[in-house]
C-alpha cells in the first residue's frame, strides 16, 4: 500500500513532530524559565490575577473556572475536542498570536509529545466544559521557536483554552457515522483474536458470491483517518489472501462480511488497525496514522477465488 501524510493537526500547538523531546533548547536559554516566571508574576499582579491563580511544580500557572466539576476528564490516548487561544506576555499586557480556533473547535489525538508540555500538563488537569488560562514559561512551551516571527523568542505564553469533549474511539466512531449519515451497521462483527469489533455498513449491494477464509480477494479501497482531510491510502485493485495476515486484521475481517459486488465502509478501532504504534514513516519524520486513531475503509469487493 502506498501512504499519504496525516496532516490533521494544529500548527500553533505543535512540538516539531510527535516523537520531538519537549525540552530539547539549546544553553541558550538556560536561565530563561527564572525570567518567564518573573514575567508571569509580574503580569499577574498588574492584574490582580496572584490570588487566583495556582503554580504547578513544572513552574505552570492555572486558573481553570468552574472549579469544581464532576464531568469528565481530558483523556490520555482520546481524542480532545477544544477551542483556545495564543498570545505572549509583554509587560502588563498580552499579545495575540493565535486565534484561528478562538470559536471554532481543535481536534488532536492526546497522545504524550501531541502538543508542548505545559498546554500538555494543563490538559490533565481540565475536564469537559471547563475553560482555562494556562500561563507557562518557555521551557515548558515554546522555547527560541518564534511562531514564525510571530512572537519573540523564549516568550512566556498564555493559552486560553476551552475543553468541549474527551472522546473515546467508540464515541469517535458513533460521531463519524452520524457526521457520514451511515445509519445502522449492517454488521458488527468481532475480530478473531482480538476485543475489538469491525462495524460494516453496506451501501450498494453485489451480486455475487460471499468471502470467505482464505480466498484471494481482490479489492478497490480508500482509507481514511476521521479528521483528515484527504485519504491516507487508495487503490484500484488491492489482492490478499484473507486470514493471512497480509493486511491489517480490522480491514480483513471487515472485508470477510461482504460478497462480491458490495460497496461497503468499514469502520474500527485502532486495536484492529495501527494499534498504539501508528503508522510512522521514518525516511520523511512524519506519522501517516497516528497512535490509537480509529479508521475508515470505504470498499468495493472487485473478485474472490
Amino acid at each position: 500500500m502506498k501512504f499519504k501524510p496525516f496532516n490533521v493537526f494544529i500548527a500553533f500547538l505543535l512540538v516539531i513532530g510527535l516523537t520531538s523531546c519537549m525540552n530539547n533548547f539549546n544553553d541558550e536559554s538556560a536561565g530563561m524559565a527564572e525570567k518567564n516566571d518573573q514575567e508571569i508574576r509580574n503580569y499577574l499582579n498588574a492584574n490582580q490575577l496572584q490570588s487566583q491563580v495556582t503554580k504547578t511544580a513544572s513552574g505552570l500557572y492555572h486558573i481553570i473556572t468552574p472549579a469544581n466539576s464532576s464531568a469528565k476528564a481530558a483523556t490520555a490516548n482520546e481524542e480532545l475536542e477544544f477551542t483556545y487561544t495564543l498570545s505572549y506576555i509583554a509587560g502588563s499586557t498580552t499579545v495575540l498570536v493565535d486565534s484561528a480556533n478562538k470559536t471554532k473547535s481543535a481536534y488532536i489525538p492526546f497522545l504524550a509529545g501531541v502538543v508542548v508540555q505545559g498546554l500538555e500538563e494543563g490538559f490533565l488537569l481540565m475536564r469537559e466544559g471547563q475553560s482555562a488560562r494556562f500561563f507557562m514559561p518557555s521551557n515548558i512551551a515554546f522555547g527560541n521557536d518564534t511562531r514564525s516571527g510571530k512572537m519573540p523568542a523564549y516568550s512566556a505564553v498564555v493559552f486560553d483554552v476551552t475543553l468541549k469533549r474527551s472522546r473515546t474511539q467508540l464515541e469517535q466512531m458513533d460521531d463519524y457515522a452520524a457526521i457520514k449519515k451511515l445509519g445502522a451497521p449492517t454488521s458488527t462483527t468481532l475480530v478473531p483474536n482480538s476485543t475489538d469489533s469491525v462495524r460494516v455498513y453496506i451501501t450498494s449491494k453485489g451480486t455475487g458470491a460471499r468471502v470467505t477464509t482464505n480466498q484471494t480477494v481482490t479489492v478497490a479501497y480508500t482509507a481514511n483517518t476521521f479528521r483528515a482531510s484527504t485519504p491516507f491510502d487508495k487503490g484500484d485493485s488491492l489482492s490478499f489472501k484473507t486470514s493471512s495476515n497480509q493486511v491489517i486484521s480490522g480491514f480483513d475481517a471487515g472485508i470477510q462480511q461482504l460478497s462480491v459486488g458490495d460497496k461497503a465502509v468499514l469502520v474500527f478501532p485502532s486495536g484492529v488497525g495501527y494499534g498504539a504504534q501508528g503508522s510512522y514513516d521514518q525516511s520523511k519524520g512524519y506519522y501517516i496514522v497516528p497512535p490509537y486513531t480509529p479508521l475508515a475503509f470505504e470498499v468495493t469487493v472487485k473478485s474472490a477465488k
